[in-house]
């Protein structure tokens, strides 16, 4: 049984390698399989296609030749059982005690019992022997594997498990530990080259972002389709997705009835977590490692990304200008759609991962909550640029001749302040949700209305001209906020600068 075992991975090993290396000369290093060097080179020559051919066909021969073992096993338990019998029944035996239960039958003796442990113990060496060979075989190729695409792994792991399996039925005496430990410490390996490929890709991708708004590809959509939907999956990553065929790429990416709008290097994080978690299907006993490196890389685009743009190190990689409120609005498109995204991945996962490793899983809520906060930060950050354009046209105020009579309706610096204010909200509301928008400018009206007060103070308004200016000023301003289409802000956000100019001596 051993001897064909052996013969049949040689046969394999013949029909299916190019023999045209064979006896070649032998490259310098050190190799671990001694005096089979030529075999190993020729191993990790093959490509990925190849190699999977070659291990269905060990597989297959190997299943054939255990297969006949096993029945060979069957037949002699049969007949060493039928002759106990028979034995019996002439009186032959010696007189019977409670016997113990071999293989579910009742009444075999000590003896029976013996030889047939001593068949299975034969068959389960045959059986060691394959998978000791083809852990061999698979060990030459680690290399090669670690850096083999999700799908084409996937495909060798399926054989694999599913041999190993068969090999259990079969040979189920023990457990089968020597292919099924080569198998994963190969897909712990190969998780490692996943991660920090997608790592150096991520952080590189990122550097490069010009925070330009892309078109939603209609792949990337029925990703996340697939992932909102109970029960679905992303086994083979984003290739698992289905798109109608024609499907043209979309504005806005959708979760539900939120949209968002995007930037390049958010596609291709999305691809990047439909691959882990479609790691975490295929690898459950792997599902701590996966959820780990996850958060990993979530993390390394919160981080980046809140540096590149709330930091403004994007002008020194990418090469920006300058950030604007549109690069800061589309940053906080990205991270929002993470933070609504988050918990529905978490779902998946908690689904897939087995229940003794789900503990990390509720570092995915702490995520979803950084998530939320460098949000929050990006809309300060908008109402904070308001504020220095503010600053920036109130220094002109001190070489205002304030007591000069005007026609116009407000002074030159106002004119500009409302003209940036304006601006400000006509790019928000073209690229942010509605609330948000109004949020943020009754941020920027509660900021304006208490910072022009501080300017105004200083100012020296002795005379009634200067004072209806400064009136006719204010309420421009107040007016701008007023007109603004589909948004409102009420006197309580423009409290300060009401109460300063009813302050005034002309109000008296």
């Amino acid at each position: 049984g051993e001897r064909e075992v052996l013969a049949g991975i040689k046969s394999v090993l013949r029909q299916e390698i190019p023999s045209s290396a064979e006896g070649g000369p032998q490259q310098n290093g050190q190799n671990d399989d001694k005096g089979q060097l030529p075999l190993a080179e020729r191993l990790r020559g093959l490509e990925a296609e190849d190699f999977l051919v070659l291990m269905k066909r060990m597989y297959k021969v190997l299943t054939i030749i255990y297969t006949r073992c096993h029945n060979i096993h069957g037949l002699i338990a049969a007949v060493l059982k039928a002759q106990e019998e028979r034995e019996e029944e002439e009186g032959n035996s010696s007189a019977s005690t409670e016997r113990p239960d071999i293989d579910g039958e009742p009444g075999a003796s000590s003896a029976c019992a013996k030889l047939i442990s001593a068949s299975e113990d034969v068959l389960d060496h045959i059986c060691d022997t394959g998978h000791q060979r083809c852990g061999r075989i698979m060990h030459a190729r680690e290399r090669r594997t670690m850096v083999l695409s999700l799908p084409e792994f996937s495909q060798l792991f399926d054989v694999t498990v599913e041999f190993v399996n068969a090999t259990e039925q079969l040979c189920g005496k023990h457990k089968k530990q020597a292919l099924k430990t080569t198998l994963l410490g190969q897909a712990k390996k190969f998780l490692d080259e996943l991660h920090k490929s997608n790592s150096n890709k991520l952080s590189t991708l990122l550097d490069q972002e010009q925070w330009k708004q892309v078109e939603v590809p209609a792949q990337i959509q029925a990703l996340v389709n697939d992932c909102l939907r109970p029960g679905s999956g992303w086994r083979d990553g984003i290739a698992a997705s289905t798109v109608t065929e024609g499907a043209l790429p979309a504005k806005q990416l959708c979760v539900d009835t939120d949209k968002f709008y995007i930037v390049g290097v958010l596609t291709a994080l999305l691809k990047m977590i439909s691959d882990y978690v479609a790691c975490a299907m295929q690898l459950p006993a792997l599902g701590a490692d996966i959820v780990q490196r996850l958060l990993e890389l979530l993390k390394i685009y919160n981080t980046r990304s809140c540096q590149l743009v709330l930091g403004a190190r994007a002008m020194g990689s990418a090469g920006l200008k300058t950030i604007t409120a549109k690069h800061l609005a589309l940053s906080a498109q990205c991270v929002n759609f993470l933070h609504v995204f988050v918990p529905y991945i978490k779902a998946t996962l908690a689904r897939i991962v087995p229940e003794r490793q789900q503990v990390l899983l509720v570092q995915l809520d702490r995520m979803a909550t950084d998530l939320k906060s460098h949000e929050d930060e990006l809309y300060t950050k908008l109402v904070a640029i308001m504020k220095e354009r503010l600053d920036f046209h109130c220094r002109a105020l001190a070489d205002e001749n304030w007591n000069n009579v005007t026609k116009d309706n407000a002074s030159a610096y106002m004119k500009n302040l409302v003209k940036e204010l304006q601006a400000l909200v006509r790019v928000l509301a073209a690229t942010l949700e509605k609330d948000t928008v109004q949020k943020i400018i009754k941020q920027t009206a509660q900021m304006a209305s208490k910072r022009l007060v501080e300017h105004f103070s200083k100012l020296p308004l002795s005379t009634s001209i200067s004072q209806h200016r400064l009136v006719a000023d204010v309420s421009y301003f107040s007016n701008s906020f007023q007109g603004l289409e589909g948004f409102v802000v009420s006197d309580a956000e423009l409290l300060p600068i009401q109460t300063f100019c009813q302050g005034l001596p002309i109000n008296q």
